[in-house]
């Protein structure tokens, strides 16, 4: 899960894409900083004399729910500095104190609340930035700004805080380390600045620069933020240890040597950040794996493709904002058959080894791959330039085998390093940028069987940037193009070429074709968007494209090649109430995919509608219809098909959030004209038990037929229709269910515990085995019908299957010229899946 509903809420709030033409008012305000001869205790209480000098500021304007009007409440903020810190302390007045809504919540996880934010911009670029937000219970969230207008809470500063309630309202008091900021060190600095009050009981959102709804951008309408002298570089250090104690119990085969019923295991690592001046950051790490403190959700993949996991490792989340490549200067970025690269899945590293050998007996396999060490270097090395580099080294990982008492090894994970190197800069306040991104994964590849099956060499990068195209800002447009690099033995190039999102192998293919004798592949891609940032009416356009032979997925994550696409979306959005619906929004679409041969394989339309009522509960409403087109995945490497019309329906609604208990619900039907159906229904509740304990429930009901799963593939060199292949499917019916339960118990805004819990029954059943009758085609070959047979048989739990052709050819004496003189053997496919994850974290 990505984040909850409740902190993706508050962050749109207080970083929401604007869009439409500021005022001169950011312009006015200038924000002064005091400098302090000692440094503040920090209690929430505002009880020093410094307080007794006037405010920086006092003046905050709503944006919601009444954008434009005065702050229904007075807010008082004021700006302190020594040598070491910089102080960001307010008073939040109240009417009704006792009606001040807080909650008790982990670091970057409190719940709907009254807050208090500050955002500042550092090097004053009016691109990036960092914020500070804190409740009248001392719950924080913090994190970076980038684009503008995006954020990125992933980054977790060491700064002090405290915060009040009181009989007129609340206060709050943060100390943040300069240590902790990046910024350009000079004699008189001078740095943006926002602040931001949320009132939860009235929804009110109010700003020192209220950038209008239909504004665009955030960052770059900031406030100045004078008075900052004398301030100097400091040096700094961290260092975060780990240790991890686990626990397994084996359900296995006694027999197995390698069983030892109980496993226990005590590891111990570490992070540690050293700071490289005031602009650049050292981050290192021994032994990162066990930092994943969130489980997988378990997932039933009958696709060709892997399942995409997020990282959750620290280390290797904070700062990735920067790796979006191709994406940047827009407000929004659309994708429709397409996607960005995605040059950097860092959970690449310390993978599962990708090898099992292919041995008699019991096999040792690791699970995981260890990460000798990683570093890596973020920070703003030069006026406007951000940079990125990782790199890091994995462990050559070794299988045992028992074989009948033979012991011996095999290799499975080679020595293995992989490098990235990202750099940005931006130019005229952000109105251009120029980027560019590197990658690399090389291996030692001394074993055979790793090297016949792993790329040695790997290598991908680009260039993206990005301009604005009118003084107002109204319309931007950014563009990319990239290229790939690998080499190996020819096995391994054999591999990737026959990978699911290339198939070069298929038979009928006429642009790129499989060559056993490549040693090496290459490949490019590149895209084009034009976006209206600001307005009602909305507008977003896209070209790209990416050829056969382009390839990332050593380092990356990869699921398609040999696309040109386009899209086109149009949309109006109303963000003035009309006395029913608080907002609403309203968005058409299509897109068109063709492949290098010409050939249409993606086609698609449809629509989105959003709306939020005056009580705050709201609605989300799709549609979408694809056309019949060609398929060249359906065979999995075989001949291509034709793919029948389907359509997708989905429906969503989400409850007031400040109530003590919330929920949400959605349903989405697919079918298509086949007769493919899949319902999936779900629900979402939490209860707000108290001020520091959530208790939160998803329960999830799914029901699939799929007409034509895939199964196998047959080898038959005398079926030519198919090329020498019998591709069969079947029907498929899955039933799921599942949920997600968690328990966040708070006991101090630094020390919490959550719980979670995630059950999943799923089960498959197949009938109605059909093959393909002829390539290029939606003609399906029924078993059991037209002369075909099928037959099952208990004991194996096997299928053989006899297609009308064979049939006919044993009843005529002829079986002598056939693939196969009795039916195709099959195992039987239907599939009966338990899971149940379990986790629980103490955090402190």
């Amino acid at each position: 899960m990505k984040k909850t509903l409740t902190i993706a809420f508050l962050l749109s709030c207080f970083f929401i894409a604007f869009a439409g033409k500021i005022d001169t008012l950011s312009h006015s305000i200038k924000v002064k900083a005091i400098r302090l001869n000692s440094a503040l205790s920090i209690d929430g209480k505002l009880a020093e004399t410094v307080y007794q000098f006037p405010a920086a500021t006092n003046s905050f304007t709503q944006r919601q729910p009444q954008e434009g009007k005065p702050a229904s409440e007075k807010t008082d903020v004021w700006v302190f500095y020594d040598n070491d810190a910089i102080y960001f302390c307010a008073k939040m007045y109240d009417s009704r104190p006792d009606s001040i809504m807080s909650l008790l919540g982990r670091r970057d996880n409190f719940q709907n609340s009254d807050y208090f934010a500050v955002a500042i911009d550092p090097y004053h670029d009016k691109q990036t930035g960092y914020f500070f937000v804190i409740n009248p219970l001392g719950s924080i969230l913090d994190g970076t700004m980038y684009n503008d207008s995006w954020n990125d809470d992933s980054w977790n500063g060491i700064w002090d805080y405290a915060a009040s309630i009181n009989d007129d309202g609340w206060s709050a008091e943060m100390k943040v380390p300069f240590s902790q900021l990046r910024f350009n060190a000079s004699d008189s600095m001078r740095w943006g600045i926002n602040f931001q009050r949320q009132i939860e009981r009235r929804k009110e959102e109010s700003y020192m620069i209220m950038v209008p709804k239909k504004e665009s951008g955030f960052v770059s309408h900031f406030a100045d933020l004078d008075g900052l002298e004398g301030i100097k570089n400091k040096p700094r250090i961290e260092v975060l240890p780990y240790v991890v104690q686990k626990a397994q119990s084996l359900v296995h085969d006694p027999n197995d040597p390698f069983y030892k019923g109980n496993r226990y295991k005590t590891t111990l690592g570490g992070d540690v950040k050293i700071g490289l001046g005031s602009n650049l950051s050292l981050d290192a790490t021994i032994n990162p794996d066990f930092g994943q403190v969130e489980v997988d959700p378990a997932v039933v993949n009958l696709s060709a493709f892997e399942t995409y996991f997020e990282e959750k490792r620290p280390f290797f989340i904070e700062g990735n904002n920067l790796l979006n490549f191709g994406r940047g200067g827009l407000n929004n970025n659309w994708n429709f058959n397409f996607g960005s690269p995605n040059f950097v899945y860092t959970r690449r590293i310390g993978r599962s080894p990708q090898y099992y050998p292919d041995a008699g007996g019991y096999i040792d396999q690791p699970n995981e791959t260890r990460i000798l060490g990683a570093a890596k270097i973020t920070g703003k090395p030069a006026s406007n330039f951000s940079f990125y580099g990782l790199t890091a080294v994995t462990q050559r990982m070794t299988a045992r085998i028992n074989d009948n008492g033979n012991l011996s090894e095999q290799e499975v994970e080679p020595l293995t390093s992989y490098s990235a190197m990202r750099g940005l800069k931006e130019f005229n306040s952000g109105n251009q940028g120029l980027g560019f991104i590197f990658t690399s994964v090389n291996r030692d590849l001394h074993d055979a069987n790793l090297n016949a099956s792993l790329t040695k060499n790997s290598f991908a990068g680009g260039v993206d940037g990005w301009t604005m195209l009118d003084e107002d800002k109204e319309y931007a447009l950014n563009g990319s193009l990239s290229g790939s690099f690998v080499s190996g033995s020819t096995d391994a190039i054999l591999k990737l070429q026959q990978m699911p999102y290339r198939y070069y192998q298929r038979p009928d293919a006429s642009y790129a074709r499989i060559d056993s004798s490549r040693s090496s592949l290459t490949g490019s891609m590149g895209r084009v968007m034009l976006n209206k940032q600001k307005g009602n009416f909305y507008l977003n356009t896209a070209f790209g494209y990416i050829t056969p032979g382009f390839e990332f997925n050593d380092f990356g994550f990869q699921w398609k090649t040999n696309a040109i696409n386009g899209h086109l979306v149009l949309g109006y959005r109303w963000f003035e109430t009309d006395g029913i619906f608080r907002t609403k929004s309203f968005y058409t679409f299509a897109f068109k995919n063709f492949n290098f041969e010409g050939k249409k394989d993606g086609d698609g339309y449809g629509g989105f509608i959003n709306l939020e009522l005056e009580n705050y509960y709201g609605f989300r409403f799709e549609g979408f219809y694809f056309p019949s087109t060609f398929s060249a995945g359906l065979t999995r490497g075989g001949p291509s098909t034709i793919s029948s019309s389907g359509y997708s329906l989905y429906l969503s609604n989400y409850t007031d959030s400040r109530k003590a208990v919330t929920g949400s619900a959605d349903f989405s039907v697919n079918g298509d004209e086949l007769g493919s159906i899949y319902y999936s229904g779900g629900i979402s509740a939490e209860v707000k038990v108290g001020s520091n304990l959530t208790f939160s429930i998803g329960p999830n009901i799914s029901y699939y037929l799929e007409k034509l799963q895939w199964v196998t593939k047959i080898d038959d060199p005398i079926f030519t229709p198919t090329f020498g292949k019998r591709y069969v499917f079947a029907d498929m019916t899955q039933k799921t269910v599942s949920a997600n339960i968690r328990v966040n118990w708070t006991f101090t805004p630094v020390l919490s515990l959550q719980f979670f819990v995630q059950p999943l029954f799923s089960t498959g059943k197949y009938d109605t085995f059909k093959q393909l009758k002829k390539a290029g085609s939606m003609d399906y070959e029924v078993y059991g019908k037209g002369g075909s047979s099928i037959n099952y048989y208990q004991e194996s739990n096997t299928y053989v299957l006899t297609p009308s052709d064979v049939a006919a050819a044993i009843t005529q004496g002829n079986a002598d010229v056939i693939g196969s003189p009795g039916g195709y053997i099959i195992d039987n496919p239907n599939f009966n899946y338990k899971s149940f994850k379990a986790n629980m974290v103490l955090r402190w």
